[in-house]
């Protein structure tokens, strides 16, 4: 069983997280708890108290409201005693509605039937005033019996206060005396934790080390004997895991380099020898003495035993082919002096232009014979000597062994090289056969002068030709090269557009999108409905928008080859979980049947990019889900084919009862911005940009994508990806990089935080109050959204447009909390100020969250290694910003 360090460290790492989790979960539960019994009961003494203080003011309203009308008759005083005394009435039902303990409400009973008899004495006191119109006697009735009761609502009230701040002590007593046990509790567990945790790194570093040193003692020992040595030894390593496969690697590395050693020395044999072949032509200036020499001298040099020259006659008898040298030759009945074009093999040979190798010469062919006997050989070599594609000479070679590829290839070299100097030879002895007969016939040696003429003439005159044809060739190389390096400056231009553009469309869209969700959350309450109606109409606009961009530049990302495909296993059933959680929902408010199918005899898991495979899924779920109106959508996961498993495909199936595809339609709807009608776009809405992209990211991952529809019944979308047992007979995992001179922007999902994040409504907002955040950023709009939404969590918050304001605030403000950092900025960019402002005293600690719109590849690490703590993509969520700040607040 292969037992991996991957799967060694997995399962240690695992095991270490199982208790590290376990710790946590359990802290986390019990203050969680904790928390959320504490904050209701906080809320609720808060709450009590808050209205109590409201009943203390009512109170001394009321009497002075009374008072006021009784004295002045004007009406505006009947108006506040009325709201008083029903804001009064309102107050007492919500306190009383709040307390839950039986004393609390006995004690408050007392407050609230003072009141009613207040409100009871002011109403009896009032009609007897309109009836009988006689101020005197209402004065000394309100003096009497009204003002004492009036008088008694503010000591109980105050008493009342009291007795609730009392109870709020208590409970911030037993709440404390809990955390002091859940952090006894954390740290006991955590020390246990500690312990584990080294115990199973000693154990996995003792297994992993002792077969390493296996390793570099073989290969230390080598590198000792290498100078004398060069045979590299195999080293003997049997454990089924990473280690073993770097021995195995290495093992079959040294056999291959055994064999390399050996091509090699073959290789400087044939250089050596066509070189001596060469120097052995020089200074001979006849054709006889020259074939002579070279039969001579290849014959025994390519271990054969019998050799014949033959060279083409060319004076009269045209096509002919004589004997010219031999080696070992024997005259007998068989062989013959010459042979014409086509005759026998070394005519054949000769009129192909081809090189003819036997290896069974029958018995009776041919005799290689010597002093001690004769023998037939085991194979023929037959060879042209051509120049300039004309064959001119064949040697014919006989052995009794066969004939390698590596003699074989010097055979080639030095035939050619024996073209160029045959004919140059034969050239030479016609220019002196032509002058030894100028002597005798002068008249001939003008013809004959005309005629070399002629002949250099044409020499000169393809000379040049081949020097206009290089020239020509050098022209069309430089253009070719121009072509290629203007097509590679369009893809620079290109990516940098899509950069700009994204940074162009994300920047206004940061702030449309942070202050539409602000006014959509209508924290102060102070929007009506259609408003905030608007308000989310708006914010969805944006992220519609948001979505467009990141289609657009995912396409272009696909197209320009710039995808990096990070494999793995992938769970099937967690690829089917995926699909219901993110389509019950779109399923239930369509009113459609959702259901997802995974064969038996599927495998566990697929070795695939598991963030491709479930955009790609994603994408033709939400073509399903959008273009059917009624009926079901399903997800199918089963084999492609029906042949053997272990060599056949996994298809995922999305099964629609939509409105179809015609026949025509079922390539178009792949292409980029593409739908099947003009209608279809109408009606359904889109970009036509997922298909495009999940067909080439299918490509991608070594799938295809196929479509089957019947219109007005429906689709069937099948993704196919390459089975998991077939994917690692290939290879173990691997990180698969596709490089192109492209270098589009990653903003396929928004950057994660280096440190935790959590839901805006759980963090503490304790934490905001009073903190001091810079913002530098050159576009005002983003400076303002954030400043909105960070000055309601009551923080201070500084700008700056340029790295050098930055500068100059942090100078004037050293106070500063945290820093919200744009990048692309005038005179000064984002980079360099970091890495300025990690060089001042004071702020190497600075906590620096970057924001940039331009998302270029590798943007995060240059970020970070410029002096950033965070990083973060615009346009950014207001609650994931949130989020991080409070992170970096509360270290």
């Amino acid at each position: 069983m292969r037992f991996t360090i991957r799967s060694k460290l997995l399962i240690s790492f695992l095991s270490v997280a199982f208790f590290v989790a376990a710790v946590n979960i359990t802290a986390y539960i019990y203050n969680d708890k904790l928390n959320h019994s504490f904050d209701n009961l906080i809320d609720q003494r808060v709450a009590v108290l808050n209205k109590a203080t409201e009943i203390q003011y009512l109170a001394v309203q009321q009497t002075n409201s009374l008072r006021g009308y009784l004295l002045t008759q004007d009406p505006e005083f009947m108006e506040e005693l009325r709201t008083s005394n029903t804001a009064m009435t309102g107050l007492i039902g919500e306190v009383e509605d709040l307390i839950v303990r039986p004393e609390g409400k006995e004690s408050f009973q007392e407050l609230a039937n003072n009141d009613a008899s207040f409100v009871r004495s002011s109403e009896e006191l009032l009609a007897n005033l309109e009836k009988n119109h006689d101020k005197a006697a209402a004065l000394a009735y309100f003096k009497t019996t009204t003002l004492p009761l009036g008088e008694q609502l503010g000591p109980l009230s105050q008493k009342f206060v009291k007795y609730q701040q009392q109870l709020l002590e208590e409970d911030r007593t037993k709440n404390a005396s809990m955390v002091d046990f859940v952090n006894t509790l954390t740290a006991i567990l955590t020390v246990i934790t500690f312990l584990l945790t080294l115990l199973i790194g000693l154990l996995l570093s003792h297994r992993i080390t002792s077969n390493l040193f296996k390793i570099t003692s073989v290969i230390t020992g080598f590198n000792h004997d290498s100078k004398t040595s060069s045979n590299i030894p195999h080293i003997e390593v049997r454990s089924q895991d990473e280690i073993g496969d770097i021995a195995r690697s290495f093992n079959e590395m040294a056999i291959t380099l055994n064999k390399y050693s050996i091509l090699e020395q073959e290789q400087r044999w044939l250089e050596t020898n066509v070189a001596d072949m060469a120097t052995r032509f020089q200074g001979v200036n006849n054709l006889e003495s020259l074939a002579q020499l070279f039969i001579t001298a290849i014959t025994p040099l390519v271990d054969a035993s019998y050799g014949v020259f033959y060279l083409k006659d060319g004076t009269g008898r045209r096509h002919q082919l004589n004997r010219l040298a031999s080696y070992a030759y024997q005259h007998s009945a068989i062989g013959v002096d010459f042979f014409r074009n086509g005759e026998g093999l070394v005519g054949q040979a000769a009129l192909e232009s081809r090189t003819i190798l036997l290896t069974n010469v029958p018995d009776n062919y041919i005799q290689i014979t010597s002093g001690l006997g004769k023998a037939s050989p085991a194979s023929l070599l037959i060879m042209p000597v051509q120049f300039e594609g004309q064959v001119i000479a064949v040697m014919e070679l006989a052995s009794f062994g066969t004939f390698t590829p590596i003699q074989q290839s010097l055979l080639q070299q030095v035939s050619t090289h024996l073209g160029s100097v045959l004919s140059s030879l034969q050239g030479r002895m016609q220019v002196e056969q032509l002058l030894a007969e100028s002597q005798v016939l002068t008249e001939e040696l003008q013809t004959q002068s005309e005629e070399l003429r002629g002949i250099n003439e044409k020499l000169e005159e393809q000379n040049k030709n081949s020097e206009q044809k290089t020239k020509e060739l050098e022209k069309t190389k430089t253009q070719l090269e121009e072509k290629a390096r203007q097509l590679s400056l369009s893809s620079q231009y290109k990516s940098e557009f899509l950069a700009n553009m994204s940074h162009e469309l994300r920047t206004p869209l940061n702030s449309l999108l942070i202050l539409s969700n602000i006014l959509a959350t209508n924290t102060e309450g102070n929007l009506n409905d259609h408003q905030v109606k608007y308000a989310h109409t708006i914010h969805q606009s944006g992220n519609d928008l948001l979505q467009l961009i990141n289609d657009i530049l995912d396409l272009a990302k696909v197209e320009a080859g710039k995808i990096d495909l990070v494999h793995g296993k992938v769970c099937l059933h967690e690829i089917s979980e995926f699909a219901e959680q993110q389509f019950l929902p779109v399923a239930h408010q369509k009113g459609l049947s959702f259901k997802t199918v995974v064969d038996a005899d599927l495998p566990q898991s697929l070795y695939t990019d598991e963030q491709r495979l479930m955009q790609i899924i994603k994408n033709l779920l939400s073509n399903a889900f959008k273009f059917t109106e009624r009926g079901e959508v399903k997800l199918h996961i089963h084999y492609a084919q029906s042949g053997s498993r272990a060599k056949g495909s996994i298809g995922f199936s999305i099964i629609d009862t939509g409105i179809g595809i015609p026949r025509e339609k079922q390539e178009l709807i792949f292409q980029a911005f593409q739908q099947a009608d003009g209608t279809t776009n109408r009606k359904y809405g889109g970009t036509g940009l997922g298909l495009s992209i999940s067909i080439n990211m299918a490509q991608l991952l070594g799938g295809t994508i196929h479509v089957t529809s019947v219109p007005g019944k429906g689709s069937v979308f099948t993704l196919t990806l390459p089975s998991e047992e077939a994917s690692e007979s290939v290879g173990g995992p691997s990180i698969v990089q596709q490089e192109s001179a492209a270098a589009v922007a990653e903003l396929m999902e928004p950057e994660r935080a280096r440190g935790p994040e959590s839901d805006d409504a759980g963090l503490d907002d304790a934490v905001w109050i009073g903190k001091k955040v810079l913002i530098v950023d050159d576009d005002m709009r983003n400076i303002y959204a954030t400043t909105i939404a960070l000055e309601s969590k009551q923080v201070e918050v500084l700008f700056a447009e340029n790295g050098l304001s930055c500068l100059k605030v942090l100078k004037e403000h050293p106070d500063v909390d945290l820093i919200l950092m744009d990048i692309m900025l005038p005179e000064m960019d984002g980079y360099e100020t970091m890495r300025t402002l990690r060089q001042m005293p004071g702020f190497g600690d600075l906590p620096i969250i970057a924001l940039t719109a331009k998302a270029m590849k590798d943007d995060k690490d240059k970020c970070l290694e410029a002096g950033a703590s965070d990083y973060m993509s615009k346009p950014v969520k207001l609650e994931q910003l949130f989020a991080r700040i409070h992170s970096w607040l509360s270290r």
